[in-house]
Parts: C-alpha cells; structure tokens; sequence
C-alpha cells in the first residue's frame, strides 16, 4: 500500500544531471536582512557542491523593484530607495564570489522585475484575465486572505492584492517556462527551473498552480509545480498539498 505523503515536505537530494536554473527572487523588504548578500550565499551553498551532480547550474536572481509599485508610495521615492539597495546587493554578492573561486562567476545573472516584464510575452494580458478570475473565485479570494492576514496586513486592499497576484503569476509564468531568463552560462538551455525563496509559499500561489487557471505545461520541468524554501530546506511539490489542511 502506498504511504500518503500529503503535506509533508523534505530536502532535495540531488539537482537534475543536466543544465538548470536556480531562481531567487529577492524581496526589497528583505535585501538587507534575510536576503542580504550573506544570506544568499550561504543559501546557494545548500545546493553547491552537494546536491549540483555536474557544474551545468545557473543562478538568477531577480530583484522585486517594481513590484513594490502597487502600493502608494511616490514612484522616485522607491526609484531612490531600490536602485542603490540592488546595486549594493549584486556588488556585495561578486565580492563574495570574487573570494571564492570554486564558482562560475557567469553563472550569476541579476535581473531586475522591470527587465521579466519584457521576457514574458502576454503578462499584461494574462494578468487582467487573473484578476478577473479572481473576482469571481471564493476559495481564491478566501487564501489571498489568509495569506494577508499571515503578514500582519489584516485590511486587504487593491494595492496588496495586485501585489499578491502579480508575484504569484510571474512565479507561474517563469515555472511554466513562459519568461525567457538571461543566463550567461545557461544560455537558454536549461531543462529545468526551481523557484527559491527564504519561507514557505502563499497558499494563494499554491492555488494558482493546482487551478493551472490558464492550461500551462512545462512537463520538461520536473519543478513546475514546485517552490524551495532556503530556510527550513523543503522542497513543496504543490500537487501534493491538501490547502484545506495545510498549516504554514
């Protein structure tokens, strides 16, 4: 008989054999904390040399600016605040890579949510049919919810909800192979992607991906349904998650 393995979540052993890419998104909240250079460094060494069978792995990470657009803050204000804090982050992050010569330095590609944008060829159109969706979905609604109440923002407003679903679809759309990512070492080849991120998912991206709302397949992507947390290293496989009894 077949273990249930609903809910629970372990570690990777090993990454695929073949040409790959790590994805991490860098919050602009945390790039000075939790997601400082340091930290992403010592994230990245959970994955090299241990689980990394051949040196074909490319690392992208993707700084959040214009996310942070959704809410009211003046536009040159978060212009001032995040183009030095990304700019101190990839400079700190080659000077850690700078002492450490084991790693492909043209492995790395930092990226800004502006440049992902013009990779994806339908976000725009893709994002208004979401919010549509989610007008009319209840159990959509009731888990962007929880998942506002779980950081303290217990007024969802429009601003918090664009914010929601804009992070939640580009996970989608770059897991389902739909945003092209400049990789210098990869160059376009990489068989699969793995979305990593310091915490656990919102139940609302986990959501999206069951719904699968817009029919998406990157089946040469073992991870297309996945999301690896850095802190706690457990890889959520989403179709193994039962939301109505997931605790997070």
């Amino acid at each position: 008989m077949k273990k249930d393995i609903t809910n629970q979540f372990f570690d990777l052993n090993k990454l695929p054999a073949e040409e790959g890419i790590l994805v991490f998104p860098i919050s602009m909240s945390r790039i000075s904390n939790s997601q400082n250079a340091k930290n992403c460094f010592e994230y990245m060494k959970n994955f090299s040399p241990n689980k990394i069978i051949k040196p074909i792995v490319g690392l992208n990470f993707i700084y959040t600016d214009l996310l942070y657009l959704n809410f009211s803050e003046n536009a040159i204000d978060i212009k001032n605040k995040f183009m030095p804090l990304a700019s101190y982050h990839k400079n700190e992050f080659l000077k850690i890579l700078s002492r450490n010569p084991i790693f492909i330095q043209k492995a790395f590609s930092f990226i800004t949510w502006s440049q992902i944008y013009l990779e994806s060829k339908d976000f725009i159109g893709l994002f208004g049919n979401l919010k549509k969706i989610y007008s009319k979905d209840k159990e959509f609604q009731k888990y962007v919810k929880e998942d506002s109440n779980s950081i303290g923002k217990t007024n969802l407003d429009d601003n918090q909800l664009n914010f929601f679903l804009e992070e939640n679809l580009m996970s989608y759309l770059i897991l389902k192979g739909k945003v092209r990512l400049s990789n210098n070492f990869i160059q376009g080849h990489e068989k699969w992607i793995l979305y990593c991120y310091p915490g656990k998912p919102l139940k609302s991206q986990i959501y999206l991906f069951q719904q699968n709302f817009f029919g998406l397949m990157n089946r040469k992507n073992k991870y297309e349904d996945c999301f690896y947390d850095l802190e706690e290293k457990k890889l959520y496989d989403f179709k193994r998650v039962d939301l109505k009894t997931l605790q997070l």
